[in-house]
């Protein structure tokens, strides 16, 4: 999981403006950057979606919104992103803002605000 997601964090960091193409190829990269596929359409909706499912994935969040509860299940990060802040996420009649800062051999967790009844549960 941690390489896939920090190969297509490092991909979008190289191409302008910060958008997936809907594939690259495995061709040699030129210089440090991935090659993208000749043909390839960029930007394209559910290349920029997966970004967001992989980062579900990663952070093994599910939301409970009948329960008012967001669940992180052995988060991590890549190296390359050192922290993450998500902020206006919707859950029941609540909303929340969390920071994610990445550490060596673990994820941190700060609820900045919360508004509503929202309950965090964290398993490391």
């Amino acid at each position: 999981m941690e390489r896939i997601f920090s190969g297509l964090f490092e991909a979008a960091s190289f191409w302008e403006p910060r958008r997936l193409p809907e594939l690259f190829c495995g061709f040699a990269r030129r210089h440090t950057a991935p090659t993208m596929y000749p043909v390839a359409c960029a930007p394209q909706a559910w290349a920029s979606a997966a970004v967001f499912s992989l980062l579900a994935s990663a952070l093994g969040i599910t939301i409970d919104g009948a329960r008012g509860e967001i669940s992180l299940i052995h988060p991590m990060l890549p190296p390359a992103v050192g922290e993450l802040r998500i902020t206006g996420l919707e859950v029941g009649s609540g909303r929340i803002d969390l920071l994610l800062e990445n550490h060596p051999h673990d994820v941190g967790l700060t609820v900045l605000r919360r508004e509503g009844e929202v309950r965090v549960v964290t398993v490391k």
